[in-house]
């Protein structure tokens, strides 16, 4: 069963590739964008790329998995919209901490239960799921609106946005506890190593008696926890959760993004913590240059669009397609 970044030189290659483009790209910018090689940048690329990588956790456990999370951006709205509510209303935190934490577990399950035991396509079910979750929360909780406001001054909202120490921010302790999370997960637990068997082999898996279906549910439960963690550092810093975020799409493809360039195949079975650092260090690099460059979304957008294309072509020569993957574990 292969291991997370232990695969063969050439299956490493885009990995390798990616970091040394991340160098050159970080040098270039330093020597020609004033404000970009300073300490506060740094914290800026550091405290904006937090919900980002946490986000890429929760995918690339997924993506080993074999299987496709559509919905962690939904998931991640209605846990940050869950959390808002309640504590608008006056609920104490811990409580609307606990109530939203519950609601991930259950959408997690659902989403795993759907794949698992109804057998519908990991990108169709969370493509659902997604969809209801957006509609019934929007709907029947905003009343159709786009925003929800948080209080800015309720503790919660103003510690999770603040510093645990000057220069060490809340969203980078997430962020950090996440990755070691993750790590945890992957290359220590049973799940992890039962995680790999299945992106290396579903049906084998299977057929040897490993709990792939409970296994599922550890996956999209630690998925959906993710999102929440992420929705919590997103809504905190901007005072608002915006469903927008769901509805154009730019951050899904940014966390895919990562997970691709960071060197996790999209057929499963590799890829570790180090590939996930790997793919956010270079789109937190590019993201961070190209806006104090004045680069605007859109071309911004068309520019990750062409590195996701050829990261995409580039894993598809480095990692073939055989006759277990042309026939177990689509997308």
């Amino acid at each position: 069963m292969p291991k997370l970044g232990k695969g063969s030189g050439r299956k490493n290659m885009l990995e390798r590739v990616v970091a040394v483009a991340t160098l050159v790209l970080a040098i270039v910018f330093a020597l020609t964008i004033d404000g970009f090689a300073t300490f506060g940048n740094f914290r800026v690329i550091l405290s904006n790329s937090a919900s980002l990588a946490v986000l890429s956790c929760g995918m690339a456990v997924v993506i080993i998995s074999r299987g496709l999370d559509l919905s962690l951006i939904a998931q991640m709205i209605a846990g940050a919209t869950i959390f808002g509510v309640l504590i608008t209303n006056g609920v104490p935190a811990p409580a609307a901490l606990f109530v939203a934490i519950v609601a991930m577990i259950v959408i997690g399950i659902l989403n795993a239960w759907l794949i698992a035991y109804v057998e519908i396509p990991a990108m169709l079910a969370t493509l659902a799921s997604a969809m209801v979750m957006v509609g019934l929360l929007r709907f029947a909780i905003l009343r159709g609106e786009f925003l929800l406001l948080l209080p800015k001054s309720d503790p919660t909202v103003a510690f999770l946005a603040g510093d645990i120490l000057p220069g060490l921010s809340v969203p980078v302790v997430l962020m950090v506890a996440t990755l070691a999370a993750s790590w945890f997960l992957l290359a220590r637990s049973t799940s992890g190593k039962i995680i790999y068997a299945m992106g290396d082999n579903f049906q084998a898996a299977r057929l040897a008696g490993l709990p792939v279906r409970t296994t599922l549910i550890v996956v999209y439960v630690f998925a959906g926890l993710t999102a929440l963690v992420a929705g919590l550092i997103m809504a905190a810093a901007s005072g608002a959760v915006d469903f927008r975020t769901v509805t154009n799409g730019t951050l899904l493809f940014d966390v895919i993004l990562v997970v691709v360039l960071g060197g996790i195949p999209l057929r499963g079975g590799r890829g570790s913590v180090r590939n996930i650092l790997v793919g956010v260090a270079l789109i937190a690099i590019m993201r961070n240059g190209m806006t104090l460059m004045n680069v605007t979304t859109q071309t911004q957008d068309m520019l990750k669009g062409l590195v996701l294309l050829t990261a995409i072509v580039t894993d598809n020569y480095l990692n073939p397609r055989d006759a277990e993957t042309d026939t177990v574990g689509d997308l």
